[in-house]
């Protein structure tokens, strides 16, 4: 029997094998209780008895709190697999879970960890996915602040990703009009317009339950400020779009900058299906920035799963 990796968020579940990956799309708001059907059958899939498992899904509001996430997550966890071991804050894999509370929002910490193992040190590491961005400094250890809240307020954590944070959040106005504060369209609409994103990448449900081809994420964006597409116009949409990603990529230096500063660092690894912003906005502020894609490939798009993946292979093959 073999092992995986498991990196449990609030809308996608990512799994790492020695057979390769897999993102499933898994908004456990609504699916908690088919997780562990779905975990039974990757482990069938992958011949797996043990798992390595981090997460962040314990925020949903599927849970009264953060505890009781942590805590069922982890009871699902133990049903399906053999060994399932748990990364906590500290970056200590345990099969226990004594304080809920070091388990939490726990997959950066998985992700350095791993490249401070694989010899890397005085780094920025940021990643990106469909709903938020870390961003955290690291010399010869984390300095990240452990609890989501605190990272809000040092600006180690940043709400939007490139697939689920609705536009108006990154956008507030344009045409002189403020933008809706509707679920009228999210930032997969933006990036599909940008050509960041294929459709194939658009892996969330649209906010109109239409498709996820280019006209429709153009009239997405045209009804943000309550226009039909025929209305406002194809180019106008578009500028929609072009606005959104340059205030990200705008938000997104700023915070960088701050934090290589902060610590006197020069470099940053970049992951997550939001590399591309990550380049840029750090080609805006000339920092020296590595794409991790470049060296784990499409382990990347899912750094995360991929890191306690190994972290627990260590453990395992020790």
């Amino acid at each position: 029997m073999s092992f995986l990796g498991i990196d449990l968020g609030g809308a996608n579940l990512k799994v790492v094998s020695k057979k390769g990956w897999q993102i499933i799309y898994f908004p456990i708001w609504k699916k908690f209780g088919e997780l562990e059907r779905l975990l039974r059958s990757i482990a069938k899939k992958h011949s797996a008895d043990k798992a390595g498992v981090t997460m962040t899904a314990e925020l949903s509001d599927a849970f009264r709190s953060k505890e009781e996430g942590v805590q069922k997550i982890a009871e699902v966890c133990r049903k399906v697999f053999a060994e399932a071991f748990f990364l906590n804050l500290d970056g200590r894999l345990t099969k226990e879970i004594d304080d809920p509370r070091k388990y939490a929002a726990s997959n950066w910490v998985a992700s350095v960890a791993f490249l401070i193992e694989d010899g890397r040190e005085n780094f920025v590491f940021v990643d990106i996915g469909s709903t938020t961005t870390d961003i955290i400094p690291v010399t010869n250890k984390p300095k990240a602040a452990f609890t989501d809240f605190e990272r809000l307020k040092r600006g180690e954590l940043v709400y939007f990703g490139v697939l689920r944070t609705p536009v108006f959040y990154v956008l507030h106005e344009i045409y002189s009009a403020p933008l809706c504060p509707e679920f009228f369209s999210i930032t997969a609409d933006v990036f599909r317009v940008t050509g960041d994103i294929g459709e194939e990448d658009y892996t969330c449900e649209t906010p109109d339950g239409r498709g996820k081809d280019l006209e429709s994420c153009l009239r997405r964006l045209s009804r943000s400020i309550c226009c039909d597409l025929d209305e406002l116009g194809i180019e106008k949409a578009r500028e929609i779009a072009s606005r959104a990603k340059l205030n990200m990529i705008l938000k997104l230096s700023e915070a960088i900058r701050e934090k290589l500063e902060e610590y006197g660092i020069s470099s940053v690894l970049g992951c997550g299906i939001g590399e591309f912003l990550i380049e840029e906005s750090c080609r805006g502020i000339k920092a020296n920035f590595t794409k991790l894609s470049e060296i784990y490939g499409d382990y990347s798009k899912l750094f995360p799963a991929y890191s306690i993946f190994k972290l627990v292979e260590k453990e395992v093959e020790e």
